[in-house]
């Protein structure tokens, strides 16, 4: 019954240490994993990517897994919406549609993209409505650099010799004056392959955008485009790409998940990158000094709660989850003690186990003992004695509780005693019988006294059997033999003396 009281208290114990136990081990990224669809090695995209992923590892906690190679926003919509990636880099002018139907909802604006106009340096296109007639290359289908390139020319009705061409060979032709322009949209300096081109000779040059053109496309196309300039050196501060301030078109690359993505993964992502928002002013200058949380969600009209709740409230852990994923010596040193703790707690769980068996056997044990106290108190005793001696040695060695010990020894103690009192009372029986003998042989006439030290030696013989077969012990066996060898001298020298119990040897 006791053990039966015990056991909830056991298992409020167990559940406890599990709760610690998983409660830190969620603090690990792998409960925190989350996919990404960026770009093509290199690209702005990419970079961006990476740093997405260095925010969510050192702030979060999390894992993000950017295993794709796209070709750009419309592939990372595509991968979003069928639900293939979490995450997903995109321009908002593609991505539009998408957010006014509820498909997808933004985290954060991560950059502005900007429309480069590039032809050769000594090229006679001054604006963009120059490109009439022109052969263009403007990327692949799946960009969203070939997305926004195609709604400029269809605005305004532009007719363009359209050359189906990768940026790279795009730029060797260009470069070659095989093509006339080149339309490239992206962060200023994101793209490492389009700052090394731009930079190498022969030089090429941006052209800008009219003015009114530019306030055509931000009128009609509000949620997606805003009016930009290209500063002076954008690309090359010595030998300046632009030579001047360029006026020109932007749009915003956004990183954008679904509504069925976990609201608390998103708030922590979104936390994480507002945390390290300075890491991203390579793709958003302004980051570097400005409001992060107000430059983060600017023009974003379709958050997702998780990234809401993140910008309005700040860190969404709790404060000691926060403190302990902060402190790494702190989380090993409690991870350490918690599992220090549970298997404390299972070995005594065990050695608990192994002294209820220990003492169910040694009641056994004790039990056939206790079956041959009365025949042989000796033998009893002395197995009672091994049986002690076992349970010293091991209290001294540690593997038996002190309380299991002085529960055994009450035991054997108990048996102990009872084997000493048998004992006793047996010696005296032995003693009280010789005598017995002794005065019943002195009775007998002197031609019979060859035959009473006889008697007296089978006695003795009698004695020296008991004592090797552990029926008495040796003390016993001595005054035995010592009472026959006195009543032997005494008859040898009177053999008319009587003897009685007033000078029996003790």
């Amino acid at each position: 019954m006791k053990h039966q009281r015990k056991r909830p208290s056991k298992i409020i114990g167990i559940g406890g240490i599990l709760l610690w136990a998983i409660a830190l081990t969620s603090c690990s990224p792998q409960s925190r994993t989350l996919t990404l669809s960026s770009g093509a090695n290199g690209g702005a995209y990419e970079r961006i990517g990476r740093q997405i992923a260095n925010s969510a590892r050192e702030v979060g906690k999390m894992s993000i897994h950017d295993n794709y190679n796209s070709e750009g926003s419309q592939e990372n919509l595509e991968r979003l919406l069928n639900k293939e990636t979490d995450l997903a880099l995109v321009q908002l002018d593609v991505a539009n549609e998408a957010l006014k139907a509820g498909q997808v909802q933004a985290i954060a604006v991560l950059a502005h993209e900007y429309l480069h106009l590039i032809t050769p340096s000594d090229s006679e296109i001054k604006t963009f409505s120059d490109l009439e007639g022109k052969r263009v290359t403007f990327g692949t289908p799946g960009s969203g650099i070939y997305f926004t390139a195609k709604r400029l020319f269809s605005a305004t009705n532009l007719k363009i010799i359209e050359q189906d061409l990768d940026f790279k060979q795009g730029f060797s032709k260009l470069k070659r004056k095989e093509i006339d322009a080149l339309v490239y949209v992206g962060p200023l300096g994101g793209s490492k392959k389009v700052k090394a081109t731009l930079t190498a000779p022969p030089t090429l040059k941006l052209v800008p955008m009219a003015t009114s053109f530019i306030n055509y496309l931000t009128i009609q196309f509000p949620e997606s485009y805003q009016s930009a300039t290209f500063p002076k050196g954008s690309y090359m501060p010595l030998s300046p790409i632009p030579e001047k301030d360029l006026p020109t078109i932007s749009t915003a690359a956004a990183l954008l998940t679904r509504p069925d993505v976990s609201k608390k993964k998103i708030a922590l992502l979104t936390w994480s990158i507002i945390s390290s928002s300075r890491q991203y002013s390579l793709f958003y200058p302004e980051l570097a000094n400005g409001n992060a949380r107000s430059l983060l969600r600017s023009g974003l009209l379709y958050l997702h709660p998780g990234s809401l709740k993140a910008f309005n409230e700040g860190d969404p852990r709790e404060i000691w989850m926060r403190y302990v994923e902060e402190n790494q010596d702190l989380q090993a040193g409690v991870i350490i003690v918690i599992f220090t703790g549970i298997i404390g707690f299972l070995l005594r769980m065990w050695r608990q186990k192994r002294c209820r068996k220990l003492i169910k056997n040694s009641s056994l044990a004790m039990s056939e003992i206790s079956c041959c106290v009365e025949t042989n108190p000796v033998q009893a005793l002395k197995e009672v004695e091994e049986l002690r001696q076992q349970h010293r040695l091991m209290l001294i060695e540690g593997s038996l509780p002190k309380e299991a010990y002085e529960k055994l020894e009450d035991m054997t103690q108990v048996i102990a005693e009872q084997c000493r009192t048998l004992q006793k009372k047996q010696r005296q029986q032995d003693i009280q019988d010789t005598i017995e003998l002794i005065d019943a042989l002195q009775n007998m006439s002197e031609v019979c006294q060859e035959k009473i030290k006889d008697k007296l030696k089978q006695s003795e013989s009698k004695y020296r059997e008991m004592l090797l077969s552990n029926q008495i012990d040796l003390q016993t066996y001595i005054h035995l033999t010592q009472l026959i060898s006195y009543y032997v001298n005494l008859n040898n020298n009177n053999p008319h003396y009587q003897i009685n119990n007033h000078n029996l040897p003790v």
